[in-house]
């Protein structure tokens, strides 16, 4: 028996290293190349798209438009789209201000609508209430974690609020222009657009590493492709960051096409782009080598 175990483990080892995730075999080589192909298009029938949801549980896109074409408050909506970019509802939830992040926890939508938060009931279609965030003037991105706690920007202040148990609460303060945030776990992304920095912040004690510098980011989203990230910024510029890496992949600022807060269908590696006054949903697969 004593002969037998060490040639067991090294038929383990070999064993582990044949089977090794071929999404982590990249990492102590050079940076992967990426790039992004078109796919569809809708039609221009959004009202300034800021941000596009993928949920992957119901297969189906949710677009938030802010609908600047328009004054006055309630008429922001919601829209819900089929993968490949075909309309089920343009006004699936009216009555909002101007939606703009958004993320999904259980059964449960939360947006930020302004200077509120939106909660939209997946399984009945409505909305089921508005969470009033006082002193607050101009809430962006959101991101949650895995129990709940919805984590949220306002661009204007400064300020990261989180919101659980049916209570806001500021988290980080005098930012320059906090947006796009992304949950990591323990830590959590968090773009600076006013200092162009991303930094990785660590939920319980504050303190952040600098991830990428030089870009003011909207949105944020996991390639799902080692440690890469893709992040889009307002101006029509999109970027993989990553592996001490910033590539971009795509820029249609000459063109005024603006590349808000992007959603991922990390399964099928196709990102999903609002096109803000440009009023449309633009998809694009995700290719790496």
């Amino acid at each position: 028996m004593k002969k037998i175990l060490p040639i067991l483990a090294l038929a383990l080892i070999v064993w582990s290293c044949q089977t090794k995730n071929p999404d982590n075999s990249n990492t102590e080589s050079s940076p992967m190349v990426f790039s992004l192909t078109e796919l569809w298009s809708t039609d221009s029938v959004m009202k300034t798209p800021e941000s596009v949801l993928y949920d992957p549980q119901r297969n189906v896109l949710y677009v938030a438009n802010m609908n600047r074409t328009e004054e006055g408050d309630d008429t922001g909506f919601i829209s819900k789209l089929n993968p490949d970019g075909s309309v089920i509802n343009l006004n699936w939830i009216t009555g909002l201000n101007e939606p703009r992040g958004m993320g999904i926890h259980g059964d449960l939508l939360f947006a930020t609508d302004m200077n509120r938060l939106a909660i939209i009931d997946l399984q009945n279609d409505k909305l089921l209430k508005t969470v009033p965030v006082d002193n607050s003037l101009f809430l962006n991105d959101l991101s949650i974690d895995k129990d709940g706690k919805v984590y949220f920007s306002d661009s204007r202040d400064g300020k990261v609020y989180t919101y659980s148990d049916d209570k806001v609460e500021v988290w980080l303060d005098s930012l320059q222009g906090p947006n796009g945030l992304f949950d990591l776990g323990e830590n959590i992304l968090v773009s600076v657009s006013g200092a162009g920095e991303v930094r990785d912040v660590n939920k319980e004690s504050g303190a952040y590493e600098v991830m990428a510098t030089g870009i003011g980011v909207d949105g944020i989203e996991y390639t799902g492709i080692d440690d890469y990230y893709i992040m889009s910024e307002w101006s029509g510029r999109i970027h993989i960051v990553g592996n001490d890496t910033i590539q971009k992949v795509l820029d249609s600022e000459a063109q005024k096409i603006n590349t808000a807060d992007i959603g991922y269908n990390m399964k099928e590696k196709v990102v999903y782009v609002p096109t803000f006054f440009d009023n449309r949903v633009v998809a694009y697969k995700l290719e790496g080598k």
